[in-house]
């Protein structure tokens, strides 16, 4: 069949001055005869339908989708609404039941439509369902709509919405965290019983811990991605949002299990062997976390960036395991400090790409039309990104140019990471530590700069990305409540204001069991609000 747009001598130059190549004259016809053959190719491609999974509508109208009023929106956590799924109230019993359930807007849910957290585009409809759409759907959850999020998910503030900052249940202007920021707003305010949010730093268990809910990142792989838009294959997940570490348990046992499409899930269990995540945290609890060995990270909390009221709150809530009978010893992981660095590399060098289009190596569902409706980037859709992504990009061509191999070492070293946390966790059956150095700090100062977006918050992944990058469980769970930091006091009404603190638990690849028991336990012993 002739080429409908052939190469050009003039696209074939371009194409070289991009590699630094300088074609020799007598092998020009021969390139752009290659060239073509390229077009060829990937003309025919694109004449066939993509393949995807079809969502079913008869079973799971999408009903009352619509941008929500500001007066439903107060606190700036709603990306869309829609109504879709069992009703609230049916009594069929399922696993999820009367729970309404949001979704982080990363994750596709067809015909409603999906922002990605910016306004950089418009008018962007998925038209599948991601694999954990479907499975709650499946299991009886009522899914209210999408969650705000961070502009192109990046972002561990809650400032670059372009709805305006999303603002903490606890204390208006004041960070909720991100990336999955309206999934911590929603649930934290009681809007929604549950969620699922994305993680490739810390983008669940941040805004859970600064909201006073329960995150888990779960291992690598275990929940399927399919479906949602990628920052990082190497680092990225999703993972269940709730109020509580039991319906955490039911949100993960719903979501949880091979897809058969996403090449990530290595290890992972079939749907049908999935454990019984719910049944195990209540078994659980006749026997506690007597005897168990929890491991606190030394490098957990050497930080300069630790606040002392963060470090009392959590300290005070380690001893809580004690008195329940557990064996309590520090451990060490003496990479653990490298994580910034770790995660700066490989985030920026690989997301940078990403959002460029160029993602490759891996046998799953590309969500091509989404790509189709960003490509090409300009100055404009730029301008409305933000600093974090406009940031990323500038890194990621630069680091790739002069730092061709940071990437490879990075994830290199994040692999000896990952075999010092199994060493440790050989011995131990969990470790735990601060989720976050600092309370939650107010919003990003409009008009601020790159660098003022960059250094804001400052520590917020230290200790979260680490398990981002070596691929281990792990789960945030509330603990109590702390001043905020002496520089966001502006008045002497700020004196009384206490937010969220979180503890973070991790534990041994594919035992999300162990954590949910250990979080269930502290949280049948305690009531966390009552922690100051």
């Amino acid at each position: 069949m002739p080429i409908k747009n052939p190469a050009t001598a003039g696209e074939m130059l371009c194409a070289a001055d991009r590699l630094h190549f300088s074609i020799p004259p007598t092998h020009e016809a021969d390139y752009l005869a290659l060239l073509r053959k390229t077009d060829a190719a990937c003309e025919a491609i694109l004449a066939q339908p993509d393949y995807k999974p079809v969502p079913d509508f008869d079973q799971y109208p999408r009903t009352n989708v619509h941008l929500p009023s500001a007066s439903e929106n107060h606190l700036k956590g709603w990306a869309w609404r829609a109504d879709i799924g069992d009703p609230v109230d049916s009594s069929i019993g399922k696993l999820l039941s009367g729970k309404t359930v949001v979704f982080k807007d990363t994750i596709c849910i067809a015909d409603v439509p999906l922002l990605f957290g910016t306004n950089a585009f418009e008018d962007y409809k998925p038209d599948v369902d991601a694999t954990v759409v479907t499975r709650v759907l499946e299991n009886g959850g009522h899914i209210l709509g999408k969650a705000a999020c961070e502009n192109f998910s990046h972002g561990a503030t809650s400032s670059s919405s372009p709805f305006g900052p999303v603002e903490n249940p606890y204390a208006k202007g004041f960070t909720t965290g991100g990336s999955s920021s309206g999934c911590g707003a929603l649930i934290g305010s009681g809007a929604a019983d549950m969620g699922v949010g994305g993680d490739q730093g810390g983008s669940i268990r941040i805004p859970a811990s600064f909201c006073g809910i329960v995150g888990l990142k779960p291992t690598f792989g275990l929940v399927p991605y399919t479906g949602v838009l990628s920052s990082d294959a190497g680092t990225d997940h999703v993972g269940p949002m709730a109020r509580t570490v039991l319906d955490t348990a039911a949100l993960l046992q719903a979501i949880a299990g091979y897809d058969n499409i996403d090449d990530r899930q290595l290890g992972a269990p079939k749907p049908t062997d999935v454990p019984k995540y719910v049944d195990l945290v209540l078994e659980g609890r006749k026997q506690g976390v007597k005897g168990l060995k929890i491991g606190v990270l030394k490098e957990g909390f050497a930080m300069k960036e630790l606040a002392k009221q963060v470090e009392k709150v959590v300290r005070q809530a380690i001893k809580v395991f004690e008195e329940l009978g557990a064996i309590v010893e520090e451990v060490s992981v003496p990479t653990h400090p490298l994580t910034p660095s770790l995660l700066h590399v490989t985030n920026k060098f690989a997301s940078g790409g990403t959002r460029q289009g160029r993602q490759v190596g891996r046998r799953g569902l590309y969500v091509n039309d989404y790509w189709d409706h960003l490509l090409p980037w300009t100055q404009e859709k730029y301008d409305k990104a933000k600093y974090f992504v406009t940031g990323t990009a500038m890194s990621s061509e630069y680091g790739w140019s002069k730092y061709s191999t940071a990437y490879g070492r990075a994830m290199n070293l994040s692999r000896k990471m990952r075999d010092e946390y199994d060493a440790v966790l050989e011995e131990y059956d969990v470790i735990i530590m601060p989720t976050i150095p600092q309370p939650p700090r107010r919003h990003i100062p409009v008009g601020s700069g790159p660098l003022a977006w960059a250094i804001t918050g400052p520590g917020a992944t230290l200790n979260t990305g680490t398990s981002n990058l070596t691929g281990h469980p792990s789960m945030t769970i509330p603990v109590g409540f702390a001043a905020p930091m002496a520089e966001d006091i502006r008045s002497p009404e700020d004196e009384d204001i206490r937010l969220p603190v979180g503890m973070m638990i991790v534990g041994k690849y594919f035992d999300e069991a162990t954590i949910l028991k250990v979080g269930d336990a502290w949280e049948q012993a305690v009531d966390w609000k009552s922690v100051q």
